[in-house]
């Protein structure tokens, strides 16, 4: 309980922080701001979930090169490659966690022809963290027996 109260005050902090810098520039929120913790939540599990991610992919293609190829083309490159305008690549960019954060942190998203929801965005998180922990231990259980 400790470790997670302290976890949620280093959070609060970088907020403060990056809040007296903004409101000196007269664009600061306040966190109770509409959308403002969501923003806060999603852009800080971005980097757990993205690192989750570059675990798998190491466990599987097992070289620093490959590895770094692969997580940079999933994680960067295949988001700009897809978009809304079809249904099967509008599918694709649903799944990707860049469009899960992208989706999480615009407050007032645009009309689009297949929209998806801030609930779905916290799935794809999710899955993607679990289903990139799930693949590391089986992997490296399986390799490494």
């Amino acid at each position: 309980m400790h470790r997670l109260s302290a976890k949620s005050a280093s959070l609060e902090e970088a907020f403060a922080l990056t809040q007296a810098i903004l409101d000196g520039r007269g664009v600061g929120v306040p966190i109770d701001h509409p959308g403002a913790l969501r923003v806060v939540v999603a852009s800080a599990l971005l980097a757990p979930v993205c690192a989750l991610t570059g675990l798998a992919l190491g466990t599987l293609v097992r070289q620093t090169a490959a590895t770094t190829t692969a997580c940079v083309a999933v994680l960067f490159v295949l988001p700009l490659v897809v978009s809304d305008d079809r249904y099967w690549s509008a599918v694709v960019a649903h799944a990707l966690p860049f469009e899960a954060w992208n989706r999480l942190v615009t407050v007032a998203p645009a009309p689009t022809g297949f929209p998806w929801t801030t609930g779905g965005a916290w799935t794809v998180y999710g899955a993607w963290a679990l289903g990139a922990t799930a693949l590391a231990v089986v992997g490296t259980h399986r390799r490494d027996q």
